[in-house]
């Protein structure tokens, strides 16, 4: 199920809760997308914790992922710039799987993996004796401007233009910013959705009847 579809879900399940009451409903499709790239967190991080939930189906695929140049210090007003390194922009990981939240990053084909590191370890990486001189990523894990994660390719091909990331992202919404394949929603369907979709809606419910509904006076009668 894609955002889109989970939200207008979301929403007619509240709207048919709360049919009937008084209360001024006042949420839109943007808060409810909020509310759900939070809970699906929340989910992850309870479900990995009780090792119930297989990484698989929280992987997504981005494919044609453009390359281009940057420095690596990113900052404008250095005085001291360092050489621009082959450089992709990927959405936020999901950081606690470690070393599993970035399943592959190389190669359209799946032919070319590159190591692949999200620590400084990178630094120590031409001390290697085997594949020292074989491309390499460190995937800054903090965010940028952007709100997205750096990825930096060392030793990278010349030529290279795009690539393949598959992880699990932070933020699904960052998907929309890759537009190779035009018209179609990145979606790994699996149980978290169904989760999703009862607990936002009733949360939802929840509070509209707890402390949205307008109060009574106590008249000291009995309403038949």
């Amino acid at each position: 199920m894609t955002l889109e579809q989970l939200s207008s879900a979301i929403e007619n399940n509240i709207m048919s809760g709360l049919r009937g009451s008084t209360v001024n409903l006042s949420f839109s499709l943007d808060q409810i997308e909020d509310a759900i790239i939070q809970e699906r967190m929340a989910i992850i991080k309870e479900y990995s914790i009780k090792n119930l939930i297989p990484i698989k189906d929280l992987l997504v695929s981005i494919p044609c992922v453009n390359v281009d140049c940057k420095d690596i210090d990113r900052c404008c007003n250095s005085d001291y710039t360092l050489d621009k390194i082959k450089h992709i922009e990927i959405p936020q990981v999901y950081n606690d799987f470690g070393s599993d939240s970035i399943q592959y990053i190389g190669s359209l084909d799946k032919m070319y993996p590159y190591t692949i590191y999200t620590t400084d370890a990178f630094r120590y990486h031409k001390h290697r004796r085997r594949g020292s001189n074989k491309p390499f990523v460190w995937v800054d894990t903090t965010p940028n401007v952007n709100n997205m994660n750096d990825a930096f390719i060392f030793n990278a091909p010349p030529m290279l233009r795009e690539l393949l990331v598959v992880m699990i992202p932070k933020d699904i919404r960052q998907l929309d910013n890759y537009g190779c394949c035009s018209g179609t929603e990145v979606s790994n369907i699996n149980f978290i959705d169904t989760e999703i979709e009862k607990r936002v809606t009733e949360k939802y419910i929840r509070w509209y009847r707890q402390t949205a509904l307008p109060v009574t006076p106590n008249d000291q009668t009995i309403k038949t």
